[in-house]
């Protein structure tokens, strides 16, 4: 049986989301301006830039209600996770080489596995490097001062004004959005075009996270699509930053013919899978999800 609808989120909701995103961002700075007791520096960078992604789409929500004061901080918080961008960049093509090590195709050759201890131990450099050289006072005293001027403008804004109804237009926007950029053609599609993708997909994904107490057990089905749409692309973007790696002149040059083939044949891999969760994602015309929303509010508050 259905679990029962809850009530439809309220003004306020809003509010408690944004501080409780904040905080998350103020936590992970904590921690990494504490590295006796605040763990790998590695772990607080990709916590602090998934909080400045989750504020980024919040801000995209409140835009239009809200107006430029929230454009002008989505702007900025894009740019403070560019910041703590490179070490995550490093971290990311370290996934990757891992992500290809494990992969089974008996058309593409394995690498050894001193090979592949080489390549690991030349990324870790690489992203200790790019962690000891981000890290600096004033890349601190930038997140300082975003996060604060953040938590003022959040508390000033009129929140409780406004509607439910508000909300689900933006909600339905960002659905629009994401489904313009989906890819006509997977296989011809370029790099580029992909990342565009998934930056929509993030933005709606954490959006989505607002309506969710409408009814649990039927968002949360859904939002677990749209992670796993979101994982999948992001696979597929460290294996491109993989990839560039081996370009002449650069760090991993001298593995490119061990690392090209099974770079592509695992894009592939999750391109495919991207392109069949992507199909069930938006199934539906930007109207009718707005309708279904609109359609499980109504049933929540006629339970309510």
């Amino acid at each position: 049986m259905m679990a029962a609808p809850q009530a439809p989120p309220v003004a306020h909701s809003l509010r408690q989301t944004g501080d409780n995103i904040l905080a998350t961002a103020r936590a992970a700075h904590e921690r990494l301006q504490d590295p006796l007791h605040g763990g790998e520096p590695s772990t607080a960078i990709h916590d602090l830039r998934v909080a400045l992604k989750r504020w980024q789409a919040l801000l995209r929500l409140l835009q239009g209600p809200i107006g430029d004061e929230a454009m002008v901080l989505r702007h900025e918080a894009r740019l403070l996770a560019r910041e703590f961008g490179r070490s995550r960049d490093a971290q990311s093509v370290l996934d990757a080489l891992a992500d290809i090590a494990k992969q089974r195709d008996a058309g593409t050759p394995a690498m050894s596995q001193r090979t592949e201890a080489t390549i690991t131990r030349r990324l870790q450099e690489t992203r200790e490097a790019s962690e000891t050289a981000q890290l600096n006072a004033e890349v601190h005293q930038h997140l300082r001062d975003g996060l604060a001027r953040a938590s003022t403008c959040l508390a000033s804004w009129p929140l409780e004004r406004i509607s439910f109804e508000d909300s689900v237009t933006a909600l339905a926007r960002s659905y629009r959005r994401a489904r313009r950029r989906l890819p006509r053609e997977w296989d011809d599609t370029n790099p580029e075009a992909i990342h565009d993708f998934r930056k929509a997909i993030v933005a709606f994904r954490y959006q989505l996270d607002l309506i969710a107490p409408l009814w649990p057990k039927v968002w949360r089905a859904f939002i677990d699509e749209v992670q796993k749409l979101r994982m999948q692309l992001g696979k597929s973007n460290d294996l491109v930053a993989l990839s560039l790696l081996t370009q002449p002149n650069q760090p991993l040059a001298h593995w490119r013919s061990r690392l090209t083939p099974p770079i592509e044949s695992r894009r592939r891999f999750h391109l495919e899978r991207a392109r069949l969760l992507s199909g069930r994602v938006f199934a539906e015309s930007p109207r009718s999800f707005r309708k279904r929303i609109e359609a499980l509010a109504k049933a929540a508050a006629d339970s309510g």
